[in-house]
């Protein structure tokens, strides 16, 4: 029987949430102190701002968090030395997170007094205390609200971490828990996933802002946090070749925002007729030395990195295979899960080679089909909305998403868990496979199935000549017309066979969780 929380479970989660809140109170820190000028913004004609970071606040935070970091490796020299140590940090924490607060209020009251305190408004004008705003995200924040509102979420994280530091039993509800893992499901995943794709791609402008971006990351600490109380999701998540996998979504999540804000902001500079960001930086360098160097400069420090990863986590090398005992489940590595969760709905031939082989060459073929000439050097969604959303819904929805959904919800045989289950390798599905033949024939037709094998899958023949054979023509002279014209017949035909071969996983994948269709066409040796 698992526990869901240990004392060890509990000292690190109070050290999450101490981690937690200090990003929190120094976004506060950032929001009252820091100059915030976005990108491309002009400082010309703003007064020299006057909100300056204390000195003695970032001794009293670099001292207590020195004294901290000096406390834990010699902790066995001292007393309670651990609960020193978290209580320096966490009165840091808490010191910067009310500190700005209180700071960011005052600011305000002196902004409000309107030349009463003469020198701290700096002449009542525009001044580089103000948020200047980036072209296209909206007006100026409130400075006072959001800085004080990230002083309170520190707060409230710091206070979870010291619940967990003192034994507190803050867990996950159970009933939660078991809503999630009942609305879980594959089908679910995709079609929420695809939604929150679509989500993102059609109110990008809030999304590119720093503060939804911000309240998203404390959300899913948040959420992360308090699920790491539950031993099923714990066992699965801190599985030691899981745990890149978790670094990997944070990664891509982070630089899919950071070219979806730099293409918002582009994009609305051009319809103000500015320069795009990156010809404010016509900075350059060379390929050689400069960029070769970088390269192998964090080559090598990546390479340093996994070696120590390697040891501390320890790598998890496990036994020769044996052709006699196969662990349950036998999952590929991460790389290859994205493949291996396409073997459910397609045979080895399509998932493993044919599938693979279009993906390259449909990689190969974009400089020599994509006729738009615009968003070269630069980051743009108006400008290539539709090589924008093929490309990222591909990448992130019919690869990324498979790749979390192969490593942490594909449990014992394959089956699918939700995400607080328990793996039980005697968990029963019924799965009642069908072929379009047996819809067709038996179902609609309520006959038996011809013994010929052309015959019987005459259904799925035929459907499959509409889709590869018919469908493109009729996509050319209606969805695609304009950029018939453009392109020319060959690139846009290429262009419309490449993107039915991509939709075809997603369209069979909902056909096999809503009607349990394994085949269109089965004939053995051309299973589709």
């Amino acid at each position: 029987m698992h526990q869901d929380v240990t004392p060890e479970v509990l000292a690190g989660l109070a050290w999450y949430y101490l981690l937690a809140s200090a990003l929190n109170a120094a976004a506060s820190g950032y929001v009252a102190y820091h100059e915030m000028v976005a990108e491309g913004a002009s400082r010309e004609g703003l007064a020299p701002r006057t909100r300056r970071f204390p000195e003695w606040l970032s001794l009293a935070v670099v001292g207590l968090y020195g004294a901290a970091l000096v406390t834990v490796p010699f902790r066995w020299l001292l007393p309670g030395g651990l609960t020193v140590a978290y209580g320096l940090a966490s009165l840091a924490n808490g010191l910067l997170a009310l500190t700005a607060g209180a700071d960011a209020a005052h600011f305000a009251e002196v902004h409000g007094s309107s030349g009463t305190q003469a020198d701290e408004t700096a002449g009542g004008g525009p001044s580089l205390d103000d948020h200047v705003p980036a072209v296209g995200l909206g007006g100026p924040i409130n400075r006072t609200l959001w800085s004080l509102v990230w002083s309170v979420v520190a707060v409230v994280f710091q206070a979870i971490g010291l619940t967990y530091f003192f034994k507190g039993p803050l867990i996950l509800p159970r009933f939660v828990r078991a809503g999630v893992d009942y609305a879980a499901g594959p089908t679910t995943v995709f079609l929420g996933a695809t939604l929150l794709f679509a989500a993102v791609v059609a109110f990008r402008r809030v999304f590119a802002g720093g503060l939804v971006a911000f309240g998203i990351v404390d959300l899913a600490l948040l959420a992360f946090g308090l699920s790491l109380t539950d031993a099923d999701f714990r066992e699965i998540v801190a599985k030691p070749d899981n745990v890149p996998i978790v670094g990997l979504i944070v990664l891509v999540a982070g630089f899919t925002w950071f070219a979806l804000r730099r293409a918002v902001i582009n994009d609305a500079r051009r319809e103000a007729d500015l320069p795009v960001l990156e010809a404010l930086e016509p900075d350059k360098v060379l390929t050689w030395p400069d960029l070769v160097y970088t390269e192998l400069i964090c080559m090598v420090a990546l390479t340093l990195f996994l070696i120590v990863w390697a040891v501390v986590l320890p790598a998890p090398l496990e036994q020769p295979a044996k052709a006699t005992e196969a662990p349950n489940p036998s999952k590929a590595p991460w790389y290859f899960l994205g493949l291996q969760e396409m073997l459910v709905y397609f045979d080895p031939w399509l998932a493993g080679v044919a599938f693979p082989s279009l993906i390259i060459l449909g990689l190969c073929a974009i400089p020599y089909i994509d006729a738009n000439k615009e968003g070269s050097g630069y980051y743009t969604i108006a400008a290539r909305p539709f090589a924008y959303v093929v490309f990222l819904f591909g990448f992130l929805v019919l690869w990324i998403v498979l790749i979390v959904l192969g490593t942490f919800l594909r449990g014992p045989n394959w089956n699918f868990f939700g995400p607080y289950e328990r793996w039980e390798p005697h968990k029963v599905v019924p799965l009642n496979n069908v072929d379009l033949s047996d819809l067709v024939w038996v179902r609609a037709l309520g006959r038996a199935k011809p013994s010929w094998a052309l015959l019987r899958e005459a259904p799925g023949l035929a459907l499959l000549a509409f889709y590869l054979l018919a469908l493109p023509p009729v996509l050319l002279r209606t969805v695609f017309q304009d950029y018939r014209a453009r392109a020319g017949l060959t690139r846009s035909l290429t262009t419309v066979v490449l993107l039915l071969m991509m939709a075809a996983l997603p369209l069979k994948m909902i056909l096999r969780w809503t009607l349990n269709l394994k085949y269109v066409i089965a004939i053995p040796g051309f299973n589709i």
